[in-house]
């Protein structure tokens, strides 16, 4: 089934998740300030699959399920699916101009891809009933087209020690008791984007920085169980009608929380890893190869991202007259590399797929590397924006009542206006410019854009120890063949 807006709206009021923001309970997170603008864009999400323009794109018929559904519950088998994949996922962040990066597709292709190594991965290392579990798992993610988000990183309490000791070995999420029905489990997980507005939960700890099993577990649960608990950032919703001053944040605004776990009961038929803490590795690079998935995810938000930006510095140049000024061709160009690197890497990564028995997946190569590259690339974006739009950035005036002053706009139309704008239009680009580069919402992208996958001096490192660990004597070679060729002293 491929729902409607209307029906995920009606579902989430349904079945909503406990949320405290402010001290107080949530009563209802789809009328909410501080969550209906993202309850409204996952709700259009599921609208665009029904949008002429979107279905070729968006819709598919699924053979692993027998019916049409969203194409990012689609398991490529070949190239063509990949690319399938691959430019109906470009048509989603298109749309959202590479923002709203935990948008109910996200964790669609983990889903999937778990699906994907319910034998080989999951029954291999853990047993039939855990293969069964993720087939299961998928199959009614997709009939039922349900809004995962999902949790992670432990409470940063104390990272000079491993998690198992500290005071409450519980901060982390953690095995309490094994029972019949299933496992308790007690502690907290950050961050978990949309999770106010979820309707399921993937928990997927990691599991490298502490190995003690209590805490290897991978699960699946509905965000309004027994227990669960989230605790809500502060909003950056914009005032009333401030679609005018805030054109992204009015739309794409996601909000964050803490996961809290008060000895939760995870029923054994929705765990898919257990007490294996050494597999993870398997898991992350090698069979699995988690990893590769999110990044090449990371690399079409991105690549959506920086063709946006692109757009808005050219608009910005050419509206104050400075598209002429070399230094300032410069900036763009660069910005202009960061897309067509980011493009050829999407198209590579499908052309050098690894074509497996049960899945084709991008060349994780590019795909990391592409994605760990992003993570300075994107901010440097903003940086260059910030550069070439210099004090012009700061939005005076801001508002739309500015304008239905008629003494004020007389004002306004004379002295706001710019070489390539008039005055409305001229407020309406540096409104826009500012909730890219200094707003809340504008700050909390561009941070999570740094450190969404982990620390960037890490990933960069682990470029070098870890994704190309295994081709390290190919280039090592290359330098030696010359070395080789040169000649020795006479003895």
């Amino acid at each position: 089934m491929i729902r409607k807006g209307t029906d995920y709206i009606k579902s989430i009021k349904q079945n909503q998740p406990l949320v405290y923001y402010e001290g107080e309970i949530v009563k209802d997170v789809t009328e909410h300030p501080a969550f209906k603008i993202p309850v409204s864009t996952v709700a259009k999400y599921y609208d665009l699959h029904w949008e002429e323009q979107y279905k070729e794109y968006l819709r598919v018929y699924n053979p692993d399920v027998g019916e049409e559904t969203s194409i990012s519950f689609l398991r490529p088998k070949n190239k063509k699916d990949l690319a399938r994949l691959r430019d109906g996922l470009i048509k989603i962040y298109d749309f959202y101009k590479g923002f709203f990066g935990r948008s109910p597709d996200y964790l669609n292709v983990w889903t999937m891809v778990f699906y994907a190594h319910a034998e080989d991965y999951f029954g291999k290392h853990f047993g039939s009933k855990f293969m069964e579990n993720a087939i299961e798992i998928y199959k009614e993610a997709t009939k039922r087209d349900l809004f995962y988000t999902h949790a992670i990183v432990a409470p940063m309490y104390d990272r000079s020690r491993p998690p198992s000791q500290w005071e409450d070995p519980y901060i982390q999420i953690g095995i309490v008791e094994e029972k019949p029905e299933g496992v308790i489990v007690r502690g907290a997980a950050m961050i978990s984007t949309a999770a106010p507005y979820a309707e399921m939960l993937w928990y997927l700890p990691n599991v490298r920085r502490d190995t003690d099993p209590r805490y290897a577990l991978y699960f699946s649960i509905p965000t309004n169980a027994k227990g669960v608990k989230f605790l809500a950032r502060r909003g950056f919703q914009p005032r009333e009608g401030g679609e005018f001053e805030y054109p992204i944040s009015s739309r794409f605004d996601e909000s964050d929380a803490i996961l809290i776990l008060d000895n939760v009961l995870i029923p054994w038929d929705r765990i898919i890893f257990f007490k294996k803490p050494d597999l993870i590795e398997d898991l992350m690079w090698h069979t699995v190869n988690l990893r590769g998935w999110f990044n090449w995810h990371f690399v079409i938000q991105h690549y959506s991202r920086l063709k946006f930006l692109a757009g808005l510095a050219m608009v910005i140049a050419e509206a104050a007259g400075t598209s002429n000024f070399i230094n300032v061709q410069e900036k763009i160009g660069e910005i202009l590399i960061y897309v067509a690197l980011n493009e050829a890497a999407l198209y590579a990564s499908v052309e050098r797929a690894q074509e497996l028995p049960n899945i084709t997946r991008p060349d994780p190569y590019i795909s990391i590397a592409a994605s760990h590259f992003n993570m300075k690339a994107v901010p440097r974006a903003n940086e260059i924006l910030r550069s070439i739009s210099g004090g012009a950035s700061i939005p005076i005036p801001a508002g739309i009542k500015d304008f239905e002053n008629p003494d004020e706009r007389r004002l306004l139309d004379k002295y706001m206006a710019m070489k390539g704008l008039d005055a409305l239009e001229r407020v309406k680009l540096f409104n826009l410019l500012w909730d890219v580069i200094g707003s809340e919402v504008g700050m909390r992208y561009e941070q999570y854009d740094r450190f969404s996958r982990g620390d960037p001096t890490i990933r960069w490192a682990q470029t070098y120890t870890e994704v190309f660990r295994d081709r390290k004597n190919e280039f090592i070679k290359l330098v030696k063949e010359i070395m080789d060729q040169m000649p020795n002293p006479k003895t």
